[in-house]
C-alpha cells in the first residue's frame, strides 16, 4: 500500500530534527578549572607551583597549593615569601579564590612553603568523650615553616560564617638533625576505651600529636602540648609518616617501612604491625598513600599503599588483608612501573605515586566503588614526551584499582603530547560537591625543577575521569603568566659572604677552586671575584667572599635552581671532605648598579693589590643625595687620590633597598690604602663636598662597614 506524500515530507523532517538535536548535545570533555597566576576578585594572587590537596566542605570545593620552586617563594614580590594558600571554588561557571594565606595569617612572620594538608573533619564528642548535641564539621589546614633554628607546625581552621580562618600554632623546635617539620596527614578517631574522641596529626619525624575538641577556643581544636608518639626516650621518627587511618577498630599511621597501630587506653602505646624495609629515603618515604578499602577476601579491612622505598623504586602496590588474630597478610597487587610502560609504550627507569591516599569513588555503571591513585616517572627515549631538562613523562597519569584488583591507566586530559601543557602526576581526586556530580583532579609535582605557576585542577565528568567514555582535550590555556618587571631587568649582582667552621677554611677555598667555580660556568653563574679578609680576629678571617654577576633577578633563581640541582654538584657534596663546612647560613646581597657604577668603573693594571668592600646605611629618606654625592664628587675624588673604583650598588630587596650603598674599591696595597684615605680626608673639595651634602642633616645613620680583602689565585678579579 502506497504512503501518503506528506508521511515522507513527515519522516525527512523528524530525520532532520534527531540530527540536528544530536549535533546540539555537547561531548563530554575536559576542562582545566585552575590554571595558577592570576588575580582573583580581591586582588590576590593565584598561584602555586603544586596542587597538594582538593576537599570538598560544605557544598563548596577548597584546594591547598605550595610554592615549592616558584619564583613568589624564592623571590619574594614584596619582601615577605608567597606562602602556601588554600583556594576556594563556589561553582562550576566561577573562578578559584584565594580564601586564605598561610603566611600574612599568622602573627609570627612564619612562612609555609607548602599547603600540606587540608581536610573536612567531623568531630561528635567533646574533650570529656561526651557526646556533642550536634556534630561539628570543621575544614582543618595543617602546615610546617622553617626559620632559621628550626621549625614549626601551624593549623587553621575555618570560620564557615565569618569567611575567616583562625591560626594556631601547634608545636616548634630545632631542626637541627634531619628534623623535618611536615605535617602529612590527619584522622579524628574515638579511644575503643576511654572513649575521648581526638584528631590526629602527623608532625613530620618530630611525631604524631593529638587534640581535641574544644568550642571555647577561636580555633575549636584544642592542641596536646605533648607527642603521643614517639616517647622522648625513643627521640625522632627516621623518616615522616605519610599517612594515617582507622581499620579494624584501631588507629593506624605508616611511617618508612613500617606501619603502627596504636593501642587505646588512658596511657596509650603503638606497636609495629609491620616492617618491609628499615632502609628508605626520606625524601621518598617507604610507604606511602595508606588506604583503607574493604577486605576482598573477607570480613574486615585490608590496608592498600604504594611502597616506594628509594629512588630506584619500581611503586609495588601492597595490600594488607587481616589474619583474623590482630596481624596482617601481605600481597602485591600491581606494579606502577609496569602499568606506565604498558600505558605509554616506553622504559620507565622511575615511578613515584600515591602522594595522598588512593581515592575512592562509586562508579555508577558498574555499581561498585574503584579507587584513583596518581603517579609519575622517569622514561628512556621518545624525549619528545618529557618534561624538557628531565626524564619524567610530562602528562597526568593515574591508575583505577577496580574491586577484582584489575588495574587500568588514565590520563588527565588524555594522552599528553609535544605542545601540550606539562603536569606531571595527579596528587589529589574529589568528587564535585556541585550539580555536575564530576571529578576535580589536582596536581604537578616540582621534583626540584622551576615550577612557576605549574599548578593546576582539571574537572571531568565521572564516566570520563572513569574511563567509560571518552572526553575531548581541554581548551588550550589563554593564561600564560610571567615574571615582574622587575625581576627580568639587569644586570644583576649577586654579594655572597661564607663563614666557615674552624680547621674547615682551606677545604671551603678547595671546593671552589677544583669544584664550584666550574659547575657555575656550566649553569651561567658568571663569577667577578673570589676573596678572602686579610685582617681581623681568626673567626672573621674564616670569611669566603665572592660577586656573582646575573642577567636579571629571574635569571639569577633559574641558574641556582639549575646549578643545585646539578648530578656533579650533588656528588661533590657528598663528598666528606666537603661536609660541615659552613659554620651558618651564608650572607646574601642581590645588587642592583647604581647609575653611574659603569661610569665610573677604573680598570686595575695588574693583578694583585688589595680590595676593600665598604657598605653605607643612610639616614631615612638620605639614601638618594648620599648617591648623588658619590656620582658628581666621591667617584671622582678617589680616583685622584689612587682609590679605583670598581663597583657600586644598591640592595635588591627589601629592607635593604631603601637605606644601603655597598660598593667595592681597589688599592695597590694595604700599607698604601691608609696613605689613600689619609688623602682623601685632607683633600679641601672633599671637605667642602661633605659639608654642603650635609647641610640639611647628616646623611649616614652609622658609621661605614669595611672589609679589606685579597683576590684568590683562580679569582677573575685579582
Amino acid at each position: 500500500m502506497p504512503y501518503p506524500r506528506w508521511s515522507f515530507v513527515l519522516l525527512i523532517l523528524l530525520c532532520s530534527l534527531w540530527v540536528n538535536g544530536a549535533e546540539q548535545i555537547p561531548q563530554a570533555r575536559w576542562t582545566q578549572s585552575y590554571d595558577a597566576g592570576y588575580k582573583d576578585l580581591k586582588g590576590s594572587y593565584a598561584g602555586g607551583s603544586e596542587i597538594m590537596h582538593i576537599v570538598s566542605h560544605k557544598g563548596k570545593l577548597y584546594a591547598s597549593n605550595g610554592f615549592w620552586v616558584d619564583a613568589r617563594w624564592v623571590i619574594p614580590p614584596d619582601g615577605q615569601k608567597q606562602s602556601a594558600q588554600v583556594l576556594r571554588l563556589d561553582s562550576l561557571s566561577e573562578k578559584w579564590q584565594v580564601d586564605l594565606d598561610m603566611g600574612r595569617s599568622n602573627d609570627r612572620k612564619l612562612a609555609y612553603m607548602k599547603g600540606n594538608i587540608l581536610k573536612s573533619v567531623t568531630f561528635t564528642r567533646d574533650a570529656s568523650g561526651k557526646p556533642l548535641p550536634t556534630p561539628q564539621n570543621l575544614l582543618v589546614m595543617a602546615a610546617g615553616a622553617n626559620f632559621e633554628r628550626g621549625g614549626a607546625v601551624s593549623s587553621w581552621t575555618r570560620d564557615d560564617k565569618k569567611k575567616t580562618w583562625v591560626h594556631t600554632l601547634i608545636r616548634h623546635g630545632s631542626s637541627v638533625g634531619g628534623i623535618r617539620w611536615v605535617p602529612r596527614d590527619m584522622e579524628v578517631y574515638q579511644d575503643r576505651k576511654t572513649g575521648i574522641e581526638r584528631i590526629f596529626l602527623s608532625l613530620g619525624n618530630p611525631g604524631i600529636v593529638s587534640g581535641v575538641y574544644d568550642p571555647t577556643l577561636p580555633g575549636k581544636i584544642r592542641w596536646s602540648n605533648h607527642l603521643e608518639f614517639p616517647f622522648p626516650e625513643e627521640g625522632s621518627l627516621h623518616t615522616r609518616p605519610l599517612g594515617i587511618v582507622q581499620a579494624n577498630d584501631s588507629l593506624m599511621f605508616s611511617e618508612g617501612g613500617a606501619i603502627f597501630r596504636r593501642k587505646d587506653g588512658v596511657h596509650p602505646s603503638y606497636e609495629k604491625i609491620i616492617d618491609l624495609n628499615e632502609d628508605t629515603d626520606t625524601d621518598v618515604g617507604g610507604i606511602r598513600g595508606l588506604t583503607t578499602i574493604e577486605n576482598p577476601k573477607g570480613n574486615g579491612h585490608s590496608l592498600l599503599f604504594l611502597w616506594a622505598p628509594g629512588d630506584r623504586s619500581k611503586s609495588q602496590i601492597k595490600r594488607l588483608d587481616p589474619d583474623g588474630q590482630g596481624g596482617y597478610s601481605v600481597h602485591d597487587e600491581a606494579m606502577i612501573m609496569e602499568l606506565m610502560k604498558d600505558k605509554i609504550g616506553v622504559e620507565v627507569s622511575y615511578t613515584l605515586g600515591a602522594h595522598n591516599m588512593a581515592y575512592p569513588f562509586f562508579d555508577p555503571e558498574s555499581g561498585k566503588t574503584v579507587h584513583l591513585i596518581g603517579f609519575q616517572g622517569n622514561i628512556r627515549g621518545k624525549h619528545h614526551l618529557k618534561w624538557k631538562g628531565s626524564a619524567l613523562y610530562g602528562g597526568a597519569l593515574y591508575a583505577i584499582r577496580y574491586p577484582d584488583l584489575t588495574y587500568k591507566v588514565l590520563e588527565v586530559n588524555n594522552a599528553y603530547k609535544d605542545g601540550k601543557a606539562i603536569l606531571v602526576s595527579p596528587r589529589t581526586f574529589c568528587q564535585s560537591p556541585f550539580e555536575d556530580k564530576g571529578i576535580f583532579i589536582g596536581g604537578h609535582d616540582s621534583s626540584r625543577k622551576i615550577s612557576d605557576d605549574m599548578a593546576w585542577i582539571f574537572h571531568a565528568p565521572i564516566e570520563v575521569a572513569l574511563g567509560t567514555t571518552k572526553g575531548l582535550d581541554a581548551k588550550p590555556s589563554s593564561n600564560f603568566p610571567k615574571p615582574a618587571p622587575r625581576l627580568l631587568d639587569g644586570p644583576l649582582y649577586e654579594l655572597r659572604i661564607y663563614h666557615a667552621n674552624e680547621g674547615r677554611f682551606q677545604h671551603l677555598i678547595k671546593r671552589f677552586r677544583e669544584h664550584t667555580d666550574r659547575i657555575f660556568k656550566k649553569h651561567g653563574l658568571k663569577s667577578l671575584g673570589y676573596w678572602i679578609p686579610t685582617e681581623g680576629s681568626a673567626k672573621n678571617k674564616r670569611r669566603f667572599v665572592y660577586l656573582l654577576e646575573h642577567p636579571s633577578r629571574y635569571e639569577a633563581y633559574r641558574n641556582w635552581t639549575n646549578f643545585l640541582n646539578d648530578k656533579e654538584w650533588e656528588k661533590v657534596m657528598d663528598k666528606p671532605e666537603f661536609q660541615g663546612l659552613l659554620s651558618e647560613k651564608p650572607t646574601n646581597f642581590f645588587l642592583t648598579p647604581n647609575n653611574y657604577s659603569a661610569r665610573a668603573r677604573n680598570n686595575i693594571a695588574k693583578a694583585g693589590g688589595i680590595f676593600e668592600l665598604r657598605t653605607y646605611v643612610a639616614n631615612p629618606g638620605k639614601l638618594t643625595s648620599l648617591n648623588t654625592r658619590f656620582s658628581k664628587h666621591t667617584t671622582r675624588l678617589f680616583n685622584k687620590h689612587g682609590i679605583k673604583n670598581l663597583g657600586y650598588w644598591t640592595p635588591f630587596d627589601q629592607p635593604d633597598r631603601g637605606d644601603t650603598l655597598m660598593y667595592l674599591i681597589h688599592h695597590a696595597d694595604r700599607k698604601q690604602a691608609d696613605l689613600n684615605w689619609q688623602a682623601f680626608a685632607q683633600d679641601k673639595e672633599w671637605a667642602r663636598v661633605a659639608r654642603e651634602s650635609q647641610s640639611n642633616g647628616k646623611l649616614l645613620a652609622k658609621p661605614p662597614q669595611r672589609l679589606y680583602l685579597k683576590a684568590l689565585d683562580f679569582s677573575p678579579l685579582r
